[in-house]
């Protein structure tokens, strides 16, 4: 039997409540670039997050989260972290709690949590994609 062949995630989607402050915050304060985007009959944007997508789609009301902390979870090379993080808190970016550092498969890792406008918990970690 064939197995399907699936290499990792083309894009990410999440719910906006004002996509005019949803793109402030991830192009002006997160540094993302703005992508084209074909009109599907609702308002949204693609952002570039390296060579992967996220997909804003605006609505008036926000998806009730379950159980398991969803979030999305953007990397930040190691030898940029300090930087990075500094770059953030001086454009204004909240932080609900300071870095802190776990074992992930063995190796120490660095995380750091953001809320967008919306709400949508945003995850910022030193862990970079899984290589072969």
């Amino acid at each position: 039997m064939n197995q399907p062949i699936i290499e990792g995630f083309s894009h990410v989607a999440i719910v906006a409540t004002d996509l005019d402050e949803a793109r402030s915050f991830y192009c002006d304060a997160l540094g993302l670039a703005e992508l084209p985007r074909p009109d599907m009959g609702i308002p949204g944007t693609w952002l570039r997050v390296g060579s992967l997508q996220l997909h804003i789609i605006e609505s008036d009301t926000m998806p009730v989260p379950g159980p398991g902390f969803p979030h999305l979870a953007l990397h930040i090379p190691a030898e940029r972290w300090d930087d990075t993080i500094l770059a953030l808190r001086e454009r204004g970016v909240v932080f609900p709690g300071e870095p802190s550092t776990r074992l992930d498969f063995g190796v120490q890792v660095r995380a750091a949590f953001v809320l967008d406008p919306s709400g949508n918990t945003i995850e910022l970690t030193d862990v970079g994609p899984l290589r072969d």
